[in-house]
C-alpha cells in the first residue's frame, strides 16, 4: 500500500528547505548507508553532493550526468538517491544564467536528462535502493520500482504542487538492471 499525504507549504528554490520536503528526505536518510544527490545547490545531507554551480556548498561541481557515470566508474553503490533536478527548461536555463553558461536546446530537454540520470541510478543501485524524487510529475524510475510514498506539498495560488516521491527497488528486479548496464 502506498503512504499519501497532502500538505500546504510555501515554496522555495531550495526545494529540501519547504519544511515538510526536509522532514521527507530526512526519514529516509536517516536508514541510509550511502546516498547521493546529483542536484544538491547548498543542501549537503548526502554521502556524495553535486551542482553544476560551483557557487554552492556541493562537493562536486559537474554536470549530473558526468558526476553519476565518474560514479559508476568508481564503483560506488548506494542505498538512496535524492532526485531533484530543475524541473522546466526555464529552471535550467536560470540554473545554467546564474553561472554564466548559455544553455542550448539540447541542454533545455529535462525529459532526456532525466532518463539519463535514471539510467545511471540504476546502475549505481544497492539491491535495496530508494530514489526520492521531487517534481511536477510522477513518472519515476519505471517497472523495477515500487512507490512507497507520495506527498504533494501545494504552494497555493498558480503555484504548481510539488510531487515528493519514495520509490524502491523491487527485490526481483536488480538482477535484470545489473544485466541491462553490461
Amino acid at each position: 500500500m502506498i503512504k499519501y499525504s497532502r500538505i500546504w507549504e510555501m515554496p522555495s528554490r531550495d526545494t529540501f528547505t519547504v519544511p515538510a520536503i526536509g522532514a521527507f528526505v530526512k526519514t529516509y536518510l536517516r536508514s541510509s548507508q550511502i546516498s547521493i544527490d546529483p542536484f544538491a545547490r547548498n543542501c549537503s545531507w548526502a554521502t556524495f553532493t553535486n551542482d553544476i554551480n560551483p557557487n554552492t556548498t556541493a562537493e562536486y561541481h559537474e554536470q549530473a550526468t558526468v558526476f553519476l557515470e565518474r560514479l559508476v566508474t568508481d564503483g560506488v553503490k548506494a542505498d538512496l538517491f535524492l532526485f531533484d533536478p530543475p524541473y522546466s527548461p526555464r529552471q535550467i536555463l536560470e540554473c545554467y544564467k546564474e553561472i554564466g553558461l548559455t544553455a542550448t536546446m539540447q541542454d533545455t530537454q529535462n525529459a532526456s536528462l532525466n532518463k539519463k540520470c535514471r539510467k545511471l541510478f540504476r546502475e549505481l543501485a544497492s539491491p535495496d535502493a530508494v530514489v526520492l524524487s521531487f517534481g511536477w510529475s510522477t513518472n519515476g524510475m519505471g517497472p523495477g520500482w515500487k512507490v512507497e510514498e507520495i506527498m504533494l506539498v501545494c504552494h497555493g495560488g498558480d503555484h504548481n504542487d510539488t510531487i515528493c516521491m519514495a520509490e524502491r527497488l523491487a527485490e526481483n528486479q536488480k538482477s535484470l538492471f545489473d544485466m541491462e548496464s553490461k
